[in-house]
């Protein structure tokens, strides 16, 4: 059931768009153009700053590693290679990397490198390739200026594949070394190194998968962590990648078992392990566990503080516990760093329309849509189903209407299309409501499908509040898990104001919660105990 569903938070569908980063150009003008249903946000600014013409000096993009072997198959490894390498580089100071989704939004380019520089608003770009054969490896790369394509420096590696680690901390080392003027930072940029190259290359092949999500590769990619582990039990990387696969499944009481078993595993081996940091703070956080998953999402944050995933993570939380301000402020951070991440493009949507901002949620419902190739875009982040949240929230029913009827049967049943678009006309029309509680009723309370998510919003928008919270709760009683970031959206204001909303807050543990940490500005408990919110 998808009233409150965790998104993917590690989606890779990131291939070359349209526009990367651009100024929105005069046919994809922001929602103060004349866009369908957009015509009353013409005052609003546009949800992101346009890049700076001048990137910061010590900036570089990491474009995804060329793999030049004979065999299509290791693609794993030279992308692999290219996110291991950011990741060295991302951990020295005064650097600044975009994040993994930003750049392999470049993969397989044909442009200038200074465009995409420029796009990706640094000043620096490394790029290079991979040919591996055997237990031999040659890795090129070389550093280009962006504003006039000089390459600063460039070397070729020929290693055996024991020495990977090794190249890859003398490419960052060479990096910074250019960038930064200085010599020896005494920073170990790849840590946690494995000596068995059998349990990195399954390594690698399982990252590659947890990138690409669906059940089946999340289960494949399950089977190579378990491999790498039996191969090198002590390789915390693999044990935290494990957990963050765990944590974006589908969760039930064994999958939460077995994330938070293999999170506190990597941790009593690197106890500064983001990754694992993150899995166990997010899976605490989908079972309504607040403090602990709080005290997880703290440390993390101190130790990596411009992780986009983090801070997408760390955003849904903060949605989920109320503190709006926070939220606006944490997802806004995430998606400048890293706009193209569809999981924080989604997070910052619910951030602003929690605080009213619908014309800005609306930029970047479209700039997200146009800088991704239309083939790689989920149904539910597609531009006009998308687009409909926020102006059902504002209170344009044309504008809604109008969206949804661009939608075809590979987004929405026809069935379904109809009842939303007669009882968005006629809001009584007892007809079309009855149709949208059969489609929600039939729904089996479990995945993704984006007719019951949206027929949900849609009933609760014509103010069938007592059929959507009596199905909201007893799918809270079913399942105890599940993302609350559309709780504090102005269109639940009907059902915050319901008298079982408290029945539904203390299934959540927020109350608990707030009586320990401070009560958010939505909600408050009165002098007799009783729970009043907004």
């Amino acid at each position: 059931l998808a009233y409150f569903v965790c998104q993917s938070r590690f989606a890779d569908n990131t291939q070359p768009g349209t526009d990367h980063f651009s100024h929105t150009s005069p046919d994809h003008a922001h929602p103060g153009s004349a866009q369908p249903g957009s015509d009353h946000f013409s005052n609003e600014k546009s949800g992101r700053t346009p890049v700076e013409a001048k990137p910061p000096p010590k900036s570089v993009a990491v474009l995804p590693f060329v793999n030049m072997s004979s065999d299509p198959e290791q693609e794993y490894f030279s992308d692999g290679i290219t996110e291991e390498i950011i990741n060295a580089l991302v951990k020295i100071p005064g650097l600044s990397v975009p994040a993994r989704t930003s750049v392999f939004g470049f993969k397989g380019h044909q442009g200038d490198v200074r465009n995409i520089g420029g796009q990706l608003g640094v000043a620096h770009v490394l790029e290079g390739s991979i040919r591996s054969q055997g237990n031999q490896v040659r890795i090129t790369a070389q550093l280009i200026k962006v504003d006039d394509g000089f390459h600063l420096w460039s070397e070729t590696f020929d290693r055996k594949l024991d020495n990977i680690f090794v190249v890859q901390e003398e490419i960052a080392s060479a990096i910074a070394t250019v960038l930064t003027g200085e010599l020896g930072l005494g920073i170990i940029t790849v840590p946690n190194k494995t000596q068995n190259m059998q349990a990195y290359d399954s390594y690698l092949k399982g990252r590659a998968l947890l990138h690409k999500r669906g059940p089946d590769n999340l289960d494949q990619a399950i089977e190579f962590f378990n491999r790498t582990t039996e191969l090198d039990p002590e390789f915390a990387p693999a044990w935290a990648a494990m957990a963050l696969t765990y944590s974006v499944m589908e969760l039930d009481n064994e999958v939460v078992t077995k994330a938070l078993v293999s999170a506190k595993h990597a941790l009593s081996l690197d106890p500064e392990n983001v990754d694992a940091l993150d899995a166990l703070a997010s899976v605490l956080r989908e079972s309504w566990q607040w403090a602990e998953a709080e005290s997880y999402f703290d440390q993390a944050m101190i130790i990596d503080p411009q992780s986009s995933e983090l801070l997408e993570d760390y955003a849904e939380f903060l949605g989920g516990v109320g503190r709006l301000d926070e939220y606006l402020a944490v997802a806004e951070k995430g998606y400048t760093i890293d706009p193209l991440l569809g999981p924080l493009a989604d997070s910052y949507t619910w951030a602003l329309m929690a605080q009213g901002q619908f014309g800005k949620a609306i930029a970047v419902i479209e700039q997200w849509n146009r800088s991704m190739n239309p083939d790689d875009i989920l149904a539910f982040w597609h531009e006009p189903y998308w687009k409909m949240i926020p102006l059902m929230a504002s209170g344009d029913n044309a504008g809604t209407i109008e969206m949804v009827s661009m939608l075809g049967s590979e987004y929405m049943a026809s069935p379904t299309r109809d009842a939303i678009i007669d009882l968005l006309k006629r809001p009584k029309n007892l007809q079309a409501r009855e149709s949208l509680r059969t489609i929600i009723n039939t729904d089996k309370m479990s995945g993704y499908d984006t007719d019951v998510y949206m027929a949900t919003f849609v009933l609760l928008h014509a103010g069938d509040v007592d059929f959507v919270i009596d199905r909201v709760i007893a799918h809270a009683q079913a399942y105890k898990a599940g993302n609350l970031e559309p709780l504090w959206s102005p269109s639940y204001a009907s059902f915050r104001q319901h008298p079982r909303f408290e029945e539904y807050l203390e299934l959540l543990n927020l109350p608990g919660y707030w009586d320990k940490t401070g009560w958010p500005e939505m909600c408050r408990r009165k002098d007799n105990g009783r729970i009043e919110c907004q």
